[in-house]
């Protein structure tokens, strides 16, 4: 998974969050392997804002793991896994 394709996957969230009117389907986690994590650029703005916020982008939550997949999950499907939830940011 790229940051462009991240990019993508969250400005279509928040078009059908808009488009249906629920949060449920805004952003929720964005969930990176160890090595989808490595490929992407150190300047790209994934960055740990604090030890309680974890990592961010865009200010949805980024988890990383050795097991995960490249993915990009809504509220309703991370199970609070991204909370606290916080609105998205524009791409720099």
């Amino acid at each position: 998974m790229t940051l462009e394709d991240i990019d993508h996957l969250l400005d279509l969230m928040a078009k059908e969050a808009q488009d249906k009117a629920d949060e449920a389907f805004l952003p929720g986690s964005i969930s990176l392997s160890v090595d989808n994590w490595g490929r992407i650029p150190k300047d790209a703005g994934m960055r740990c804002t604090n030890i309680l916020l974890g990592i961010r982008y865009r200010g949805v939550q980024v988890l990383v793991a050795r097991a995960r997949e490249g993915r990009v999950l809504n509220r309703a499907e991370d199970q609070d896994a991204g909370a606290p939830y916080f609105p998205l940011e524009p791409k720099a």
